[in-house]
């Protein structure tokens, strides 16, 4: 008996160090996968004299005589062959040549959406797990910037642009590389977590802002979706979640939409994910990981640093129109971020040089 019960004290001291030595091996090839990405993006950059595109990437423009849907495809799709993914790009290509691939919501045949990228996946979200056939999602996520857009936009306060209209490249990027995100994780929403903060889509409805139909920046308050997080991590009463289906966080790397392939610095990381209407509808993606204080973001430089979720993120109570000249066009604005160092961070030309 006494042997019995040091051997269970023991498995009770044990258990704890060898999950905790695990989750430093998850972060660190996490770490290592969004190095990777950035080394990628760089690559690209070389060839191309430009980062890839949000949405409507020039490369893949070629198809749009037999693809009506081929804006929508992400900054990942373009990508595939810097990440050891020539095959399955060139499978995309011919499928893109034959006017098949339409939209990368569908999965009705062997669509390269289906197909699941490990390097795409931070072994720490538990999303990332899906059925064959099922749509295969991403944990990285492109930086559109400290101002809420649509992913058909023009402007572009991040590095994430729509192809059809902007072009980034380093020269553009003038707060400096190392001061400018690229990419950061945001956690894959699922139906078993779907009313969590991390993971899940809040719906605010009425509360997203005074321009609902519009541009959530005119009136929106980041503030407004802080407040869905309860003191359990889950949502308050008020709000509603993303359904399941094909439709939740990040569960499409191939598609540029908002709450797939786009994240934010409107909130500070670890806030919760929200939108209006649908998951797809203004969907304010915030950066997010399931580690404990913070998440791991991928700058510019190639760099990745690990940024707490303490960071000063400025006065959460007001909106992008309180701050821009022109009220009713805070998209246009090109000054100082308004929600302090996580925002100026993600814009690559607000006249900033903070640093982590």
């Amino acid at each position: 008996m006494v042997v019995i019960a040091i051997i269970g004290i023991l498995i009770g001291l044990l258990l704890p160090a060898v999950q905790a030595a695990r989750e430093a091996a998850r972060r660190m090839q996490c770490t290592n996968q969004l190095k990777q990405l950035g080394l990628a993006a760089q690559n690209f950059h070389d060839i191309n004299d430009r980062l890839p595109a949000r949405s409507a990437d020039e490369i893949l423009k070629k198809y749009s005589a037999n693809n009506g849907s081929w804006e929508r495809w992400s900054y990942m799709t373009p990508m595939l062959p810097y990440i050891e993914q020539t095959a399955l790009y060139n499978e995309f290509i011919s499928d893109a040549e034959a006017g098949l691939n339409s939209c990368p919501r569908d999965a009705n045949r062997d669509y390269v959406w289906v197909k699941k990228i490990d390097a795409f996946l931070c072994p720490s979200d538990g999303g990332s797990n899906r059925g064959d056939g099922e749509i295969k999602p991403t944990s990285y996520r492109v930086n559109c910037g400290d101002v809420a857009m649509g992913w058909e936009w023009d402007e572009c306060r991040g590095v994430a642009s729509d192809g059809n209209k902007i072009s980034v490249n380093y020269s553009a990027i003038t707060d400096g590389t190392s001061n400018t995100m690229f990419a950061s994780e945001v956690c894959i929403g699922a139906p078993s977590n779907v009313n969590k903060v991390k993971g899940g889509i809040a719906i605010l409805g009425g509360n997203f802002g005074s321009h609902s139909c519009e541009w959530p920046a005119l009136g929106f308050k980041p503030v407004n979706c802080a407040a869905v997080r309860g003191s359990d991590g889950e949502y308050v009463t008020g709000a509603s979640a993303q359904g399941s289906g094909n439709w939740q966080n990040g569960c499409r790397w191939g598609d540029c939409n908002g709450n797939y392939t786009l994240f934010f610095t409107i909130l500070p990381p670890n806030s919760p994910t929200c939108a209006n209407g649908s998951g797809e509808d203004w969907c304010i993606a915030a950066a997010s990981s399931y580690r404990s204080g913070g998440v791991n973001v991928l700058m510019c430089d190639g760099s990745v640093r690990f940024v707490n979720e303490t960071v000063d993120a400025g006065d959460q109570s007001i909106s992008a129109d309180q701050v821009a000249t022109n009220k009713a066009r805070p998209q246009d604005y090109g000054g100082k971020s308004p929600y302090g160092v996580w925002d100026a961070l993600g814009a690559k030309s607000g006249g900033e040089t903070e640093s982590l």
